[in-house]
């Protein structure tokens, strides 16, 4: 029997299984929360990863009630899991006994749906840790029977009264260092708040939502299917393409739409254009960040070459613009011969200055056990894309979850020669989750990058002077009220929607989950004081079996991850 075999035998003594949303989908309705907390730790003890959590409030269907939809990515298989559970009332059963990497959405459904976990004393939820309290108490924006005119009327209300800071003093002999949430850069904000015992870090409080932006409001009162991508591609601004990718892929599965096969290489070869161009700007800033100008110079050149290039191919520095529910729409003919050139130089050049740096004395010196994940870690918090690659962890949606082009075997065997592999020196240096692991496998996904992209490239499909590519969707009234998934591989990791259409052809529902909502927790373990477990100590023999931070390291350690302000400030 195999493991989907065993997982569909698995969900029918759970629930009910329901029709699913695709092929590689299935779909389980479970009765109860113990019934959930129960099929959660059997998914746990197997393997399952954890991709997101949504909450509905479906009060005005005909359940009348709130929904929370568990996703579940099966561990080898290209399979998903939805678990959907009605919850009545505005408490639920939480699994993150099985689960730690609920905790986010947990905190999400507080503030915006009003939802609460039944938790134990040791874990707190309370309102102000996703919506600050500069916003009113109990706004549950995402509530259908809550007007948009009347919660914006309660927030203008409450512009201007007393907040409390909500800081709690630490013990004596330790002290508090408060970064941010308005940085010396150009950068989102967010606020840091280092606990320390001299220099060392003890504890990292980490606070977003500084610019929360209502996204999954907006999508539900302002965009329909058909031209939701428009939001989608500004959730992030360095991820434009892949969360519009996500959002069209959501879209076409609602529309049981294939696009055309031109559409699928093109939108593989921009994704991978855009993973290039950020790993690279990773570098050249990691670079500077540790005193290597030269280096990040020269990195910060090559950067700006694929901007231009991406740019001249899509009519715009970000790829934003081109993704479409049913395909890819371009500004002019695709110039092959200037792409292909552009692609070979930067990645030529690129990999002597990456290979330099690694090289280099003083740049491993200052990356190297310094920020370290384990495996055992990243796994527990639930980490993905390059984070999770860095400290161990196969996860990949374009290996585990191949969309179009993904399958083809060559592009999965170039795939895989980005991941860090086993065995020998260099790939236990690029899984040993510190910083200069990321740093590693940043470089290794570039040359896999830049060898997928002329791959496609040289497809004879791509030979043409052609610049519309798409089939025009139909959402069919039928479907009204279901739900479709869309993801796609970022540079960041995996980004995901969950997209419900109305009865009118627009959104009654958007949940957006950027990877960086999964890898901020990872951050604060990282930096925080922690014990190397034994697999960890046996494998990559560190200097010391516990490790802790200082506050110089931070600006490392925060660069080496690169996480996304925007794509958690939703």
């Amino acid at each position: 029997m195999s493991m989907g075999e065993a997982l569909y035998l698995e969900c029918e003594r759970a629930g009910t299984l329901l029709r699913p949303p695709a092929t590689n989908q299935l779909l389980v309705r479970v009765p109860t929360g113990k019934d959930v907390v129960r099929l959660a730790k059997r998914l746990a003890d197997q393997g399952y990863y954890l991709v997101t959590m949504v909450g509905t409030d479906e009060r005005e269907l005909v359940d009348h009630c709130y929904k929370l939809t568990y996703l579940f990515s099966h561990p080898t298989e290209d399979l998903f899991l939805f678990v959907e559970n009605p919850v009545r009332g505005d408490r639920y059963r939480s699994i993150f006994g099985q689960y730690r990497a609920v905790d986010p959405f947990e905190r999400a459904l507080v503030a915006m749906l009003g939802l609460y976990p039944q938790l134990k004393r040791s874990r707190r939820l309370i309102e102000g840790t996703w919506l600050h309290d500069c916003y009113p108490p109990k706004l549950y924006p995402l509530r259908r029977d809550r007007a948009p005119v009347e919660t914006v009327a309660r927030i203008e209300q409450h512009v201007g009264t007393q907040h409390s800071a909500g800081i709690e003093l630490p013990p004596n002999g330790e002290w508090l260092l408060p970064v941010g949430p308005v940085h010396a850069g150009v950068i989102e904000p967010g606020r840091f708040l280092f606990r320390l015992a001299g220099e060392v870090v003890e504890e990292l409080g980490v606070r977003l939502g500084y610019t929360h932006k209502g996204i999954e409001g907006l999508f539900q009162m302002r965009y329909t299917l058909l031209d939701g991508w428009r939001l989608a591609e500004h959730v992030s601004g360095d991820s434009a393409f892949a969360h519009s990718l996500a959002y069209c892929r959501a879209a076409e599965a609602l529309a049981s739409l294939e696009p055309p096969v031109e559409a699928k290489l093109l939108r593989i070869l921009f994704l991978e254009l855009e993973r290039m161009t950020n790993h690279i700007g990773d570098c050249a800033a990691l670079a500077r960040d540790v005193a290597q100008d030269i280096a990040a110079s020269a990195l910060a050149a090559l950067r700006e070459e694929l901007m231009r290039l991406a740019g001249r191919l899509t009519g715009h520095r970000m790829l934003r613009g081109v993704n479409r529910p049913g395909g890819v729409l371009l500004p002019g003919s695709l110039d092959l011969a200037i792409a292909q050139s552009v692609i070979r130089q930067v990645a030529g050049q690129f990999a002597g200055l990456a290979e330099n740096l690694a090289r280099s004395p003083a740049f491993r010196n200052r990356l190297q056990w310094v920020g370290i994940l384990s495996r055992q870690q990243a796994f527990e918090l639930g980490a993905t894309g390059l984070v999770a690659r860095a400290s161990g962890l196969q996860r990949d949606f374009r290996l585990q979850h191949p969309d179009g082009p993904y399958g083809d075997e060559v592009i999965r065997e170039l795939v895989v020669q980005g991941l860090p592999g086993h065995g020998s020196i260099a790939a236990r240096e690029a899984s040993a989750g510190d910083s200069f692991a990321r740093f590693l496998v940043r470089a290794r996904e570039v040359r896999s990058a830049s060898r997928i992209i002329q791959y496609i490239l040289s497809q004879p499909e791509l030979a043409t002077a052609e610049t519309h590519f798409i089939e025009r969707p139909s959402f069919h009234p039928a479907r009204n009220f279901e739900f479709g998934l869309g993801h796609a591989e970022g540079w960041r990791g995996a980004v995901v929607y969950w997209v419900m259409q109305d009865k009118f052809g627009r959104i009654y529902r958007c949940q957006v989950r950027d990877p960086s909502v999964l890898n901020w927790p990872s951050l604060k373990a990282a930096v925080e004081p922690h014990a190397l477990d034994n697999e960890y100590l046996a494998l990559y023999k560190p200097p010391r079996p516990e490790v802790d931070s200082i506050v110089p390291d931070f600006p490392v350690i925060n660069k080496s991850f690169n996480l996304s302000y925007s794509g958690s400030d939703l």
